[in-house]
């Protein structure tokens, strides 16, 4: 009778915790998130959850990744580990093939056609992400979690669109892409990138010089990117030390300037693989990055009950030659034959434009040294991580993404029946979706557009009436269309036709966001304005 007596108040006191904190908190009188405190409350400080590590690569090419492609297995000997002690993705994709819609997707688990983010910010954008989309790090921080990102942000420069206000309780990293503005160190392009100006009288290409921030603060303007890799492995380090201490599950989010041109890396990765190449040097220090980051972990005791995901936001940057990835045997060859050029790697929707190298390590919970070519994609990141933290999926809108926990489990080898592959940057009107996948069949209504191939030609935008369908698995080149012949044809298209169909019905009964992509000078990053391109740097201030 005690012991029920005990149970019922328990149970009592426990109700009433859960009701009263909201309101203590709309209130005011509570200023974090009220579930940050009450499930470490009731649950302890970590609850035995999973930690989360996102590694989120730039214009990294799929055969890049040494466990993918042999020639680069030098170039990657911490992912190859990886690869090792978990299971390899091989037909993962991103959520569209251009930066911001692809980070976008990643951190909503929604496609560009729900959030609006449909092409890529800019430095005088004055919005960003818009704010009634809810992020992985706002979820899982209001669960107790500790988050944190380093790297490369890119949905949004302003202070309402800023990580710190976007669910990252610490942001180190560059506002957006490593060419949006000027730097003064030597780095690897095509055409040669220009260094910041000296004096008004020069003429001036870029708006401002490449910032670097912690937090809200600009600490550095230009970034030194020889430093830079050096620097994310620090902050990356230093936030897993703070992380083990305080005894909370956290995610960690580091997403790469490498591999975006321009390209740089420290002194001491010159020629440091067999393939002697300034692209792979950099490559190099990337894998190095997230090896110093792994052994934090292991240092720590963290390395077991941490989720570890590396993939890519998309392909490379063909149009870079030399100083572009590997496309691996995604070489879109159809379109070259038929219009000798024209890219087939990042911002299109040819397969190396958003397939990308994944890998994922979950000590004694995933088994080591797998292999899947199950339909995956960085949309799926956010269900998972949130299932797997015991969250739910916020209410009132539709996800694209989908919980791979099964997968990871080894009790399933399914995922996705379809992906959706939208434009994002070739072929026009941005965000629409005019490329289906489905099983192994890929159905494109268009191809070609505005991305040049390495040699500078383009492809022309056109549009396929019926659609031309590719079979991946007998033909990962994309070389030879399915004909008449082929007696599956007309049902596939038939199928991607309807399931298209489908998902725009659903969106349009979705709550679906608009964003501000406006302009204004004002809202480029600054750290002073007196002083010209805005240089300064905090340790010297």
């Amino acid at each position: 009778m005690r012991t029920m007596t005990y149970k019922v108040t328990y149970l009592l006191i426990t109700m009433s915790v859960l009701i009263a904190f909201p309101l203590l908190h709309m209130c005011g009188f509570v200023s974090l998130d009220p579930w940050s405190e009450v499930i470490p409350f009731f649950f302890g400080k970590s609850n035995h959850r999973p930690n989360f590590v996102v590694f989120f690569a730039d214009d990294i090419g799929w055969g890049d990744f040494g466990a993918n492609w042999t020639p680069n297995k030098d170039a990657t000997p911490n992912l190859n580990q990886m690869a090792r002690e978990g299971l390899r993705l091989t037909d993962f994709h991103a959520g569209a093939s251009v930066c911001t819609p692809s980070r976008a997707s990643l951190l909503t688990g929604r496609l560009g056609l729900r959030t609006g983010v449909i092409h890529n910010f800019d430095p005088e954008s004055l919005g960003g992400l818009p704010l009634n989309e809810t992020t992985l790090a706002e979820v899982l921080k209001g669960n107790g979690y500790t988050t944190g990102m380093i790297g490369k942000w890119h949905l949004g420069i302003t202070e309402k669109y800023h990580p710190r206000s976007r669910g990252f309780d610490y942001y180190y990293g560059l506002p957006y892409s490593n060419d949006m503005g000027c730097v003064d160190v030597f780095t690897y392009n095509l055409p040669p990138s220009i260094n910041c100006p000296k004096n008004t009288s020069t003429d001036a290409y870029f708006k401002a010089a490449l910032p670097l921030y912690e937090n809200y603060d600009i600490v550095e303007q230009p970034a030194d990117l020889i430093q830079l890799g050096d620097h994310y492995a620090a902050k990356a380090t230093e936030f897993v030390d703070k992380a083990a201490k305080s005894g909370k599950p956290f995610l960690l989010y580091v997403a790469f300037a490498h591999m975006h041109c321009p390209l740089s890396h420290a002194e001491r990765f010159t020629n440091a693989t067999s393939l002697q190449t300034v692209y792979a040097d950099t490559l190099y220090e990337m894998d190095n990055v997230i090896g110093r980051v792994l052994k934090s972990l292991k240092t720590n005791n963290l390395y077991d009950n941490t989720l570890t995901w590396f993939t890519g936001d998309n392909g490379p940057w063909s149009e870079k030659c030399q100083y572009s990835g590997s496309q691996g045997p995604f070489s879109g060859t159809w379109q070259f034959e038929k219009y000798g050029g024209g890219s087939t790697a990042k911002a299109t929707t040819w397969e190396a434009g958003h397939r990308e190298p994944t890998v994922v390590v979950w000590p004694n919970k995933i088994a080591p040294n797998q292999t899947s070519s199950a339909l995956t994609s960085n949309l799926d990141i956010f269900p998972t991580l949130l299932s797997l933290a015991g969250a739910t999926l916020p209410n009132y809108r539709h996800f694209d993404g989908m919980d791979l926990t099964l997968l990871f489990e080894g009790k399933t080898d399914k995922a996705h029946e379809v992906l959706f592959h939208p434009n994002s940057g070739d072929t026009f009107p941005f965000g629409e979706i005019d490329t289906v996948r489905l099983g192994n069949y890929k159905v494109l209504w268009k191809t070609g557009g505005s991305f040049a191939n390495c040699g500078g030609v383009r492809a022309p935008q056109v549009a396929h009436n019926p659609p031309i369908v590719f079979d991946l698995e007998e033909d990962p080149a994309e070389s030879t269309p399915l004909d008449d012949s082929f007696s599956k044809l007309q049902q596939i298209i038939t199928d991607a036709a309807l399931a298209r169909e489908k998902l725009l019905d659903d969106i349009k009964n979705d709550n679906t966001s608009i964003p501000d992509y406006s302009k204004s000078k004002s809202a480029v990053p600054c750290c002073d304005r007196s002083v010209f391109y805005c240089r300064c740097k905090k340790d010297e201030a």
